[in-house]
């Protein structure tokens, strides 16, 4: 029999809860990470956690699993606009790539942690969750150079410096600050580092 719902459940208490495991489980890692802090930082009890996410691995993977989903509709959107070409696509990408690390600063470190420290569920976010998101991305390049729309580059290459553009910016965000002086979260400060991102990104893919 499953958990018996909890009196009064906020209708965004799962949001919150994943919201904040992400933040806890990027700064301590899964193993250090205990549900009754997660429980007490998102204000709901342990109980109202449990009937959300049955298991502390179910809480991790879930919170993962939100986060690559968020990745992948920026990578393949569920709809395409009328007239979008492929140079279209990649500038739609870094834009919500920019807006997706700027609103989940811990999304990254979360999943460059679980990836660097090889923790236990490493192999499973690589296989089932990393790796279709990058194929697509080294086959959608590779298509483009086919079609004779891209430059003859490396897709690989591309698609892991394109995606570690920003996961080193955000990460290291703090330093940036202090080594630029400027803030760096502003909308302004965003719009030009989507603006900066294709402006390069867009000088390597064209065949001129």
């Amino acid at each position: 029999m499953g958990l018996a719902q909890p009196r009064a459940v906020r209708p965004d208490s799962r949001r919150e809860i994943l919201r904040v495991a992400e933040e806890i489980f990027a700064h301590k890692g899964y193993v250090a990470t205990t549900t009754r802090e997660i429980a007490e930082a998102a204000g709901v009890t342990k109980g109202l956690l449990f009937y959300h996410f049955q298991t502390k691995q179910q809480l991790y993977l879930n919170v993962i699993e939100s986060l690559i989903q968020s990745l992948a509709q920026l990578a393949v959107p569920e709809r395409q606009l009328e007239g979008m070409d492929r140079f279209d696509h990649v500038k739609a990408f870094i834009e919500g790539w920019t807006d997706f690390q700027a609103d989940h600063p811990n999304a990254l470190k979360l999943i460059t942690r679980e990836l660097m420290d090889e923790g236990r569920f490493h192999r499973m976010v690589m296989d089932d969750y990393i790796r279709p998101l990058m194929e697509f991305g080294v086959d959608f390049v590779r298509q483009g150079t086919a079609e004779g729309v891209f430059a003859d580059v490396d897709p690989f290459h591309f698609v892991q410096m394109l995606g570690a553009s920003n996961t080193l910016y955000f990460m290291l965000l703090n330093f940036n600050e202090r080594m630029s002086g400027e803030n760096l979260r502003t909308p302004e400060a965003l719009a030009h580092r989507k603006k900066e991102l294709w402006r390069n990104f867009s000088r390597v893919l064209r065949k001129d």
